[in-house]
């Protein structure tokens, strides 16, 4: 991958944490716990992604 690609890939990254993040917020309202585990389980992947690419 070029840095052009992992830039775009890392601003994906980003996004999708904080869609997961808002969307954890409205599940947590709404009393909504397994889809609230849900996207917990899906932020905490996206994080992993993104970790790994810092670190490499």
């Amino acid at each position: 991958m070029n840095p052009e690609q992992i830039q775009q890939m890392v601003q994906w990254l980003n996004q999708q944490v904080m869609h997961s993040t808002e969307s954890i917020n409205e599940a947590h309202l709404t009393n909504n716990y397994y889809k609230e585990t849900q996207f917990e389980g899906m932020r905490d992947a996206f994080m992993r992604c993104l970790n790994k690419i810092k670190n490499v």
